[in-house]
């Protein structure tokens, strides 16, 4: 089991600090300081643009039904989903099923016990969703693997590099070429993607509302 975050990644970036070093090819340890600080940012940013926390947590969240209204399936608003610790309607806990609550963790849904539709009412969702962070630990200490998706690490790496260029360049300037050395060209923060380049938001599309997880 992970060890908890307060959905809010305040202090938790999406991808290792080795990870971006590596990718902006530098080795020089004193950097680690202010290339945190860039990817805790840029980690900030992706999670703002996708619009849901993205760490794994237990969650509590509140679904109504109004009365004359029938629903296929809750759906939770924090996913994967990798567990359901409760659920109450009206204030009252549902017993869960001898097997478990049925529901579809990468879609976040959550379907009824018995019968082939959730009724009306109130119902309150305990549950554990959420990616596993870089560096994380379990509640023993001990280490595991992350689980954050490849194309949210790539997003979060092209935010950073750009957070980087950013601040040791002209930020109007988008490449540059030295006679007999080659040229270079970054991406640059996009206001209308809500401060990440085109390029990084690109690869967030499918975790967006509407989005296939």
């Amino acid at each position: 089991m992970a060890s908890q975050t307060d959905g809010t990644q305040a202090d938790l970036p999406l991808v290792s600090l080795q990870s971006l070093m590596d990718s902006l090819s530098i080795t020089d340890g004193n950097a680690g300081g202010t290339l945190a600080d860039i990817l805790l940012r840029a980690s900030q940013a992706v999670t703002s643009y996708i619009g849901r926390p993205l760490l794994i947590a237990d969650r509590e969240e509140t679904i109504r039904i109004r009365p004359g209204d029938t629903l296929l399936s809750l759906r939770m608003a924090v996913r994967p989903v990798s567990g359901i610790t409760a659920v109450m309607r009206d204030g009252n806990s549902l017993p869960a099923p001898e097997d478990g609550w049925d529901y579809d963790g990468g879609c976040g849904l959550l379907y009824p016990a018995a019968g082939a539709f959730w009724g009306p009412g109130r119902y309150v969702l305990q549950y554990r969703a959420g990616w596993v962070a870089p560096d994380q630990v379990g509640d023993d200490g001990s280490a595991i693997i992350s689980t954050v998706p490849a194309d949210i690490r790539s997003a979060v790496l092209t935010t950073a590099r750009a957070f980087y260029y950013a601040e040791e360049r002209d930020p109007l300037l988008k490449s540059e070429s030295e006679q007999g050395v080659g040229s270079s060209s970054w991406a640059t923060p996009d206001a209308g993607n809500g401060g990440l380049p085109a390029d990084a938001a690109a690869f967030l599309e499918r975790y967006l509302p509407g989005g296939l997880s």
